[in-house]
C-alpha cells in the first residue's frame, strides 16, 4: 500500500489540488464517503468532512456501518459534491480514529458547530490521503466540453 499523508503533507505536496479541495470542502457541508463492508461489497456514505488545523477529520456515528467499516479495514475514498461547472475532488487513503487527542476533539466539535452536539456516540477519524484528483471541466456546457485532471499519488 502507498504511504499516506495527512493534509499538511499532502497540501505541501500539491498545493494546487489541495487548494481546490479546500474550496469544494467549504462550498458544501456534505461530501460523499465510499467505504468497504465486512463482505467486500462497496458503500456510499454521506459525511461531513472539514480540514481543522491542518488535518482532514470527520465525526461519525458509532452505529453507522461506514464506522465499522473504517474500524475493520480503514480504506476510503471521498468525493465532493461538484462545484461550478461541475469542477470535482477526490481523495483516498486510510482513516483512523482520534478519540483519544482529547483536546482536539474538543476543538473539532467546538468548530464543526453540530446544533445536536457532540456525544460519547460520535467517533472522530482522521483521512491520510494516498492519492487525489481534481477534475476542471473546460469549455464548459459548449460541444468542446472535456475534462482537465490534475492528480496526485503518494
Amino acid at each position: 500500500m502507498a504511504k499516506v499523508h495527512r493534509w499538511e503533507d499532502f497540501a505541501r505536496a500539491a498545493p494546487e489540488i489541495a487548494t481546490a479541495g479546500l474550496r469544494l470542502l467549504a462550498l458544501n457541508e456534505v461530501a460523499f464517503l465510499a467505504t468497504a463492508s465486512g463482505t467486500g461489497r462497496p458503500r456510499l456514505h454521506p459525511f461531513v468532512p472539514r480540514v481543522l488545523q491542518q488535518r482532514l477529520v470527520a465525526f461519525i456515528m458509532d452505529s453507522s456501518p461506514k464506522a465499522k467499516d473504517l474500524e475493520l479495514r480503514r480504506q476510503y475514498a471521498a468525493h465532493t459534491l461538484p462545484g461550478s461547472e461541475d469542477e470535482e475532488f477526490f481523495v483516498s487513503g486510510e482513516a483512523w480514529t482520534c478519540n483519544d487527542e482529547t483536546a482536539f476533539r474538543s476543538y473539532v466539535a467546538k468548530e464543526m458547530g453540530f446544533a445536536t452536539g457532540v456525544d460519547e456516540h460520535h467517533i472522530l477519524f482522521e483521512f491520510a490521503i494516498d492519492r487525489a484528483l481534481w477534475t476542471q471541466w473546460l469549455d464548459f456546457g459548449t460541444a468542446k466540453h472535456r475534462p482537465s485532471y490534475v492528480r496526485w499519488k503518494a
